[in-house]
């Protein structure tokens, strides 16, 4: 599960992952502050990059959560994302 956060009104955004085995013990975490990102959307794909770098040093994982609709759909269709282009390419070059 992932999870970004941002406000207009503070000077940084979240970042937090966890990682649970197929029982739902909480197996890997992580969380950091970075300076504010444009959006809490751009938090968000933050989350998701960070979470899976940090992953792809312990083991392979298979899927990724998030609470965030738009997260998921700027995934599927990222060419109706121009704005976030240059966060998706980053993700896209993190060896899976």
């Amino acid at each position: 599960m992932i999870d970004g956060s941002s406000t207009s009104t503070s000077w940084f955004s979240g970042c937090e992952w966890v990682w649970m085995d197929i029982l739902g013990n909480v197996q890997f975490m992580g969380t950091h502050n970075s300076t504010q990102r444009e959006s809490a959307l751009h938090s968000e794909v933050e989350a998701l990059r960070w979470a899976m770098k940090s992953m792809l040093q312990h083991l392979k994982c298979h899927s990724f959560r998030t609470d965030c609709k738009d997260l998921i759909a700027m995934i599927k269709e990222s060419n109706v994302w121009p704005s976030f282009a240059t966060e998706l390419k980053r993700i896209g070059t993190l060896q899976i």
